[in-house]
Order: structure tokens, then C-alpha cells, then sequence
């Protein structure tokens, strides 16, 4: 009679990687801390400065950087007449409306894109790809893609279903508990512990919140009367711990003109700002 002999199936070895090794000195140095955010999170970011890396490099090879090129892709994929504001474009890529306009002028200089005022508010700009721009894309876009596909080339068809899906999973919750588009306000914040060591740096008493890094001429926050060097505290007299929060905060419907408690200097005041969704 023969014998069926049942292999054990093959196990695939996975090589220690950096954040191996940074988890596994943590552990030795503090066993009681709960390391498994870092096992994800330390990937992601370490992962994404690879990535960053070699997708900067083949932009460059066509005279773009990644952030030009997300602002020429936006403006394609939108459609004809691959036209938008700028505040559309500042909120479809995260961006500040400083950083968007400094990459807006050079990719002007470039020939890639146009500008024209909206005649219908003064205050917004068109921003509009030129034909040059649209002949760019036609020959970055395969490359850039072929270059996507090979930074993936160690995950098989089903791991990269399986972390499309996850990612999906994850960029949803984080979405959600933003609870809400974002918002053009037309100031950059900064973290409350760097705000709490600017006020420090100048001998400021230190009060929680967020500092206003830059305001933006002509926008809400400009017309409402913040100015740099301002720190919120408080808004409809509910602390405000981070951006999220303020966030969450002006997503709420009423009152439409929220009570912001901002600090100058010393000195404490109330601004109000409307709602700023659309």
C-alpha cells in the first residue's frame, strides 16, 4: 500500500526591516510601552520616504516636481475645460494657499498653466492648464505610472488587493473623524506644542492653543481681523486642542459667525468668523 506523505506547506521568511529594529530596542528599554501603532504607522512613513524619493526623481527628468505635477494631474482629470479656482485646487490637494500659490507662479512661468480673475468675485482666480501643460502630462503620465508599478513589483496581485483595501479602510476613518471638507479659512496654524514653544521664544506666558503662522490677504480670516502671532484658544467658548478640533468646531452648524477667543500678545479678544464651507 503506498503511503501518502502530506508536506508541510512552505513558510515565507520576511526579512527584519528598520522598524523591526527600532520596536525591538524599545522593548528592551521600555517593555511596558504599546508598541503596535508603530509597527504601522513607522512603515507608512518610512515607506513614503522612499517613495517620495524615486517619484521626485522621475519628475525631474521632466522639469516638474510631485507637487506641480498633482496640480497639472488635478486640473486634467477635472475635465474640460481643465479649469479651476485656486481655492478648489488649495482644497482638493491639502494644501495651504501660500504653498499653492507659490507652485501656481512657477508652473506660469513654465507655460503649463494660465490664470484669469473670476468676474463673479474678485477675490478668486481661475487657474486654467494650457496646451503645453496638457502635451506634458501626455508623456509623464505613462512613465509615472510605470514607475508607481515597480515600487510595487515586491507585493503580488492579491497583496496589493488586500492593501488597497485596507488603506481604503483607514483613509475612510481618518476622513470621516474630519467630519467635514475642508475648510478655507485663509490662515496656517500651527501645532499647539509648537505654538506653546513660539510663545515661549519670546517670552510670551503660555496659554493652549493654536498660533496663527500666516493669514492670507482678502481672506476670511484677513476680513474677521486675525493676524500672525495669534493664538487661538477657544471658539464659541470650547477649548481648541488641535486642528482637528477646530475643525469639527466649524463644521457645526450654528451659529453661523463662530466666537473665536484669540490671545495677541498678552491681550485677550473675541474675532468672528463666518462659515467657510463654500
Amino acid at each position: 500500500m503506498n503511503k501518502i506523505v502530506i508536506e508541510p506547506a512552505l513558510r515565507t521568511v520576511q526579512k527584519l526591516d528598520h522598524i523591526d529594529q527600532v520596536v525591538a530596542k524599545w522593548k528592551r528599554e521600555r517593555p511596558d510601552y504599546e508598541l503596535a501603532p508603530v509597527e504601522i504607522i513607522g512603515r507608512a512613513g518610512r515607506i513614503m520616504e522612499y517613495v517620495d524619493r524615486i517619484l521626485e526623481a522621475k519628475f525631474e527628468e521632466f522639469g516638474l516636481s510631485r507637487a506641480s505635477f498633482d496640480v497639472l494631474a488635478t486640473l486634467r482629470r477635472n475635465g474640460p475645460p481643465y479649469k479651476m479656482t485656486q481655492r478648489d485646487l488649495m482644497r482638493s490637494l491639502l494644501r495651504t494657499s501660500g504653498s499653492m500659490s507659490l507652485r501656481i507662479d512657477a508652473l506660469e512661468r513654465q507655460g503649463l498653466v494660465g490664470r484669469t480673475e473670476d468676474e463673479n468675485d474678485r477675490r478668486s482666480v481661475f487657474v486654467t492648464l494650457t496646451a503645453g501643460g496638457s502635451d506634458l502630462l501626455e508623456r509623464v503620465i505613462p512613465e509615472h505610472l510605470a514607475n508607481e508599478w515597480t515600487l510595487l513589483s515586491g507585493l503580488t496581485t492579491a497583496e496589493r488587493t488586500e492593501l488597497a483595501s485596507l488603506l481604503r479602510k483607514w483613509l475612510s476613518c481618518l476622513e470621516e473623524n474630519a467630519e467635514g471638507p475642508p475648510l478655507y479659512l485663509g490662515m496656517t496654524l500651527l501645532h499647539p506644542r509648537t505654538s506653546l514653544m513660539k510663545r515661549r521664544a519670546v517670552g510670551l506666558p503660555d496659554v493652549p492653543g493654536l498660533l496663527v503662522h500666516s493669514v492670507e490677504t482678502g481672506s476670511p480670516a484677513d476680513e474677521a481681523g486675525f493676524q500672525k502671532g495669534d493664538l487661538i484658544s477657544a471658539i464659541e467658548d470650547e477649548p481648541v486642542g488641535s486642528v482637528m478640533a477646530l475643525r469639527k468646531m466649524l463644521n457645526r452648524s450654528k451659529p453661523r459667525a463662530k466666537r473665536f477667543r484669540v490671545t495677541r500678545g498678552t491681550e485677550s479678544m473675541v474675532l468672528r468668523l463666518h462659515n467657510v464651507q463654500d
